[in-house]
């Protein structure tokens, strides 16, 4: 190995003299370390390159090197996935025999022409030829997103032009065929000109040649990984499986016999790999119900959103089955990656289909197609026919008057045509739109969308649109459109398809877990992965379930979207190792980063870059240097990283993790997860823990609860790789303190993974002595979860611990958290003078750059949540004008500080003060500001927020009562914050009580109650007996007794937690009871010294009506 030109590669070459002063050979490479590399005088971050780029090389890069070039980082080899055909002369060897050498030569170049012939004809590549054999490959040196496909059509046109051959002496010639698919390394040409081949290394060239030697003479047989690619477009004969040399388990093999007649394309590719639809039927019902009232003339829009392989193609198929046997018309429109601004090309391509057009078809009777298909719906169809004819490319040949607008009101009359043919047809019969990867529709398509999406509305039209989540619909806030966002399947689902798949035999326990933890949900993915272990041979059949024999491959891209990712790549091949570089950096890489990544010379990597722009595989913003280039689909930029050798990924990952820290610190400061991913794949795995933890310190303070979690985590699984010191437990502490906080926003207070970052934060705390600045934040996560727990005296337990804590610390700051912790905890046990005296205490203690410690501790702000948590306890305590003042403040404040989680805070709280005030427009005025930030990035508000509208909609009268009451319930049933859960039991039973419905209501308030007692968290528990007196009331039994004995706890409690709003409200429910049973004086007696405490709020709903009640009973 050349070590200097090794070194050159790695952009090191000012240190190759150093290396040759050292005598560092190939052979001494793999014994340096670390400490070596730094006595020799190397910094940091050449260090950790050069170990990574040694840990990458193997024996044969150390003795039978391939020489690097330091100025292009020439990839040597890579990865891809080949279909490979091997096709064999039968009998050869016999015509030898009895045939002059002359003559056999002339057999033989007929052969081979015959052969090649075929396979040039369809862009294969001619590999090798071997006399009477003929090695050829599709996907390489250029890919095709059909490969498979054409090698069996070239496979079977072989046959017959050998076939049609003849020896001099008459005798009919044969060939036979064999073609398998699979991951191969394609490296260097060898050889020099007719002997000239490409180097594959892998099984697959073996598999089909020994595949060939399976088939009869004019038969083409092809490996299972073949027959996956080709769903029904071929008639095929099951061969059964074979004992192959070289291979340990048993071949399935496939006998090709011809084409088939399958309806068309797309059924014949995705027939075959139709997947079960599992955990669906809820979104097929509100499909179902679109259809139904788009029948009854009331046009519907259904948007279905989804990533990648999430099954949103088969429930639109599913929802085109269920219609089947109905009268209606079904107009199908596809994205296309390949035609994103390609004017409608949707559109035409939905006309071509119907109007029957074949491709042997002349412009004339193509012409003649559209006019009759136009005529079947259009009014004027003349108008229409020059428009159309013209987007479709059909010459009108002087039929028809060329349309002289301009191109503005060319288009105009275009979607006029369209619109009217739409409305022709829904005429006569419901129509029914899909429209399928709309995230590749061309923007005049999604012009033309948006008026069809206006004029459907009152039409008898469904149009069901599906499209990945990156793409935004503009539809999204008309009335009759209806969005359904595809989630992955929970573990039991995907449980269940891989029976489906597996027929009911149950798969190995660790086969299935693998399976579910590789797919992650995904329904392609559990159906590929499940299809590819079943047909690999590694499970056998016993009995009534399958057993292990081999081990389970792992998931890569799926070999059903190798192919297509592939040939997208493969059409720029001279500049295909930039877009691989740029693969490595990521989806988006810039100018500057890749130029220092490459070190090649700017005019190339200029040229190389406009290429790749040129080709539509990557969009630009600006120019070099400041040019940003982001792959058009993420697909495409993974299959380019996947064809990298691992070794030279590691290597180029390394690299720019050190160009990033020494070139370009600004972005590593801005960006540290960038850095964090680069350092990880490259095996600076001590660097890419601390980047890691700041990226996810970032994400925290910009509320990216996702992101954080997710960098975090990271960070904590590298760090379990590291050697175990009690550094790395001080690390691990810092990381979980960290994670707690955007688990605690995304997850809920209650959530295992909250509660479970803080205990391993305290156990290793506790293991090394306790340092206040990390056991305080440790005790306070901990203090959050049991609260939100409801148990409640272990969290006043920890909320005494922090403030003794604090106070021996003497950091301030931490004080105020120990009274933040303080004033919840009091507020959830109901003791609401505690509640106002820690919320002083704290507001002493706060300072604006507090702000800082709401990411530390509880992720929003202490001052919001004191002032917002003092405005309830201020009604309870019988002051419900301060009351309202404070909650405004709070709502004021957390805005000032455009900290979401902080105004989600403010709001909830302001929404439970004016619910207390009856005043409901207010209340639902912080509904809609929450749902909107609920639906802007925090998800585990959306189920609150929609509670709360349900419950604020109610209102209006018994039949919205009834609706809002299942609602109410359904999200009640997912809540389980013991703060949030007591208050929403008694709006639902307020709602029941309103329907009609007081048993159900009472139902929901026995468990309530009698929870108080298991919990201790007596803050609704006052509201809870109030309202149970007031659906005792409202029921069938004449018994005023179990009433009374609600009002009565009521009132007690309220007094013994000092709350005189609470003590009105009961009190006057109370007196109405016994004022209705005579007891009058008995009535005013109770009520008017209650009224008379009060000093504010005489506006009120609660003091007018114990105003009128008492004028009443005078």
């Amino acid at each position: 190995m050349d070590i200097a030109a090794w070194l050159s590669g790695l952009g090191l070459a000012k240190y190759a003299t150093i290396f040759a002063k050292n005598e560092i050979t190939p052979e001494v490479l793999p014994h340096l370390s670390d400490a070596d590399l730094e006595a020799l005088g190397l910094p940091m971050g050449p260090r950790k390159l050069v170990l990574a780029a040694i840990a990458g090389l193997g024996n044969a890069d150390m003795h039978d090197p391939k020489p690097v070039a330091g100025s292009t980082l020439r990839v040597e080899a890579e990865r891809r996935q080949l279909t490979v055909m091997f096709v064999d002369l039968v009998g050869s060897t016999a015509l030898s025999s009895h045939l002059d050498p002359e003559e056999m030569a002339e057999v033989i170049g007929k052969y081979q022409n015959a052969v090649a012939g075929e396979i040039t004809r369809v862009d294969g590549h001619v590999a090798k030829f071997m006399g009477d054999g003929v090695l050829a490959y599709f996907g390489w040196p250029r890919a095709h997103e059909d490969e498979a496909e054409r090698a069996v059509r070239a496979g079977l046109a072989i046959t017959a032009a050998v076939a049609k051959l003849v020896t001099p002496a008459n005798e009919a010639l044969g060939a036979r065929i064999g073609i398998a698919t699979g991951l191969v390394v394609v490296g260097d040409l060898v050889g020099e000109g007719a002997a000239q081949e490409a180097a594959v290394v892998g099984e697959t060239p073996n598999l089909a040649a020994r595949l060939q030697s399976l088939a009869e003479v004019g038969c083409v047989v092809i490996a299972a990984s073949t027959r996956l690619l080709l769903g029904e477009l071929f008639e095929l004969v099951d061969l059964g499986t074979h004992d192959l040399k070289g291979f340990a388990t048993p071949v399935q093999a496939w006998l090709v016999i011809s084409e088939s007649q399958a309806e068309g394309r797309f059924e014949a590719l995705h027939g075959m790999r139709l997947m079960s639809l599992v955990g669906r039927d809820q979104e097929v019902a509100v499909l179902l119900e679109c259809w139904r009232r788009a029948k009854a003339g009331k046009g519907q829009v259904a948007l279905i959103s989804g990533e990648p392989g999430i099954g949103k193609s088969r429930i639109a198929l599913a929802l085109r089955e269920r219609l089947r046997s109905e009268e209606c018309v079904s107009l199908r429109y596809h994205g296309s990656p390949y035609h994103t601004n390609s004017a409608l090309f949707p559109v035409m391509e939905q006309l071509r289909r119907a109007a029957g057009f074949e491709h042997e078809d002349t412009p004339e009777v193509k012409l003649t197609k559209l006019e009759a298909l136009l005529a079947l719906a259009v009014p004027e169809p003349k108008s229409a026919i020059p428009l159309i004819a013209e987007h479709l490319a059909i010459p009108t040949s002087g039929q028809y008057p060329a349309p002289e607008d301009g191109p503005e009101q060319k288009k105009a009359k275009t979607f006029q045509a369209l619109i009217a043919q739409l409305e022709g047809l829904a005429a006569r019969q419901p129509v029914l739109m899909t429209a399928e990867d709309a995230h590749w529709f061309d923007p005049s398509s999604l012009e033309l969308f948006d008026r069809v999406v206006d004029r459907i509305e009152r039409l008898p039209v469904l149009l069901v649109v599906t499209f990945r989540p990156e793409f935004a619909p503009r539809w999204t806030s008309r009335p009759h459109v209806t969005l359904l966002t595809l989630n992955r399947l929970g573990q039991n689902e995907s449980t269940v398809l891989i029976d489906h798949l597996s027929r009911g035999r149950p798969l190995p326990v660790e086969v299935q877990a693998q399976i579910l933890a590789k797919t992650e949900g995904v329904p392609l993915f559990v159906e590929e992965l499940t299809k590819a272990v079943l047909e690999s041979g590694l499970l056998r059949e016993t009995g009534k379930r399958y057993e292990l024999s081999g081990s389970l491959p792992p998931l890569a891209i799926p070999s059903t979207l190798q192919d297509s990712l592939l040939a997208r790549l493969d059409r720029l091949m001279p500049v295909k190792e930039i877009a691989q570089i740029g693969a490595v950096i990521g989806r988006e890489f810039s100018y500057e980063l890749l130029a220092a990544t490459a070190q090649m010379d700017e005019p190339k990597l200029r040229s190389a870059l406009d290429e790749l722009v040129r080709a539509e595989l990557a969009f630009c913003r600006d120019t070099p240097t400041d040019a940003i280039y982001t792959f058009k689909h993420a697909l495409v930029r993974d299959a380019a990283y996947e064809s990298l050798l691992k070794s030279r990924r590691q290597q180029l990952h390394c690299r720019i993790a050190t160009v990033l820290r020494e070139r370009f610190p600004d972005r590593a400061e801005a960006e540290p997860e960038v850095l964090a991913h680069h350092a990880t794949e490259g095996g600076l795995l001590d660097d890419a823990v601390s980047y890691w933890h700041k990226a996810g310190l970032r994400a925290n303070y910009r509320s990216a609860n996702a992101e954080a979690i997710a960098h975090l985590s990271r960070g904590l699984d590298l760090l379990a790789t590291l050697p175990e010191t009690p550094a790395r437990d001080n690390r691990e502490i810092d990381l979980q303190l960290a994670l707690g906080i955007p688990q605690l926003a995304a997850k809920g207070h209650r959530s295992a993974e909250v509660m479970a970052a803080y205990t391993r934060a305290r156990e290793l705390c506790n293991r090394h002595g306790g340092e206040t600045s990390r056991l305080f934040p440790a005790l306070r996560g901990l203090w959050t979860g049991y609260r939100a727990r409801g148990q409640m005296r272990t969290a006043r337990d920890l909320a005494d611990q922090l403030v003794t804590i604090a106070r021996r610390s003497g950091d301030h700051s931490l004080l105020l958290e120990a009274h933040h912790a303080q004033w919840t905890t009091h507020y959830c046990l109901g003791e609401w003078r505690s509640v106002c005296k820690h919320t002083a205490q704290g507001f002493a203690l706060y300072r604006p750059e507090h702000f800082s410690h709401a990411f530390i501790y509880t992720g929003h702000d202490s001052a919001v949540c004191a002032t917002a948590h003092e405005g309830v306890s201020l009604w309870m305590l019988g002051f419900p004008d301060r009351a309202l003042a404070r909650a405004e403040e709070a709502v004021t404040l957390a805005r000032k500080l455009s900290h979401p989680p902080s105004v989600m805070q403010a709001l909830s709280l302001a929404f439970v003060l004016h619910c207390f005030r009856h005043d409901a427009a207010a209340a639902r005025e912080k509904i809609e500001a929450m749902s909107q930030i609920a639906h802007d990035g925090m998800p585990r508000w959306i189920p609150d927020a929609k509670l709360q509208m349900a419950y604020i909609s109610a209102l209006g009268s018994e039949q919205q009562a009834r609706a809002g009451m299942t609602t109410i319930q359904e999200a009640l049933a997912a809540d389980e914050d013991v703060e949030a859960k007591g208050f929403y039991v008694c709006l639902f039973a307020s709602v029941c009580g309103l329907a009609g419905e007081a048993e159900a209501g009472l139902n929901a308030l026995k468990p309530a109650i009698e929870e108080v007692a298991t919990t201790g968290a007596r803050l609704w528990e006052s509201e809870l007996h109030r309202i149970a007196g007031d659906l005792l009331l409202g029921s069938a039994t004449l018994d005023l007794e179990p009433s009374e004995a609600h009002y009565l706890r009521a009132i007690q409690v309220a007094r013994e937690q000092h709350a005189a709003s609470l003590d009105l409200r009961a009190s006057t429910s109370l007196a109405r009871l016994w004022a209705h049973r005579g007891d009058r004086r008995k009535a005013y007696d109770l009520l008017a010294p209650v009224y008379a405490w009060f000093t504010e709020g005489f506006d009120t709903r609660d003091l007018v009506d114990a105003s009128e009640i008492l004028d009443q009973l005078q």
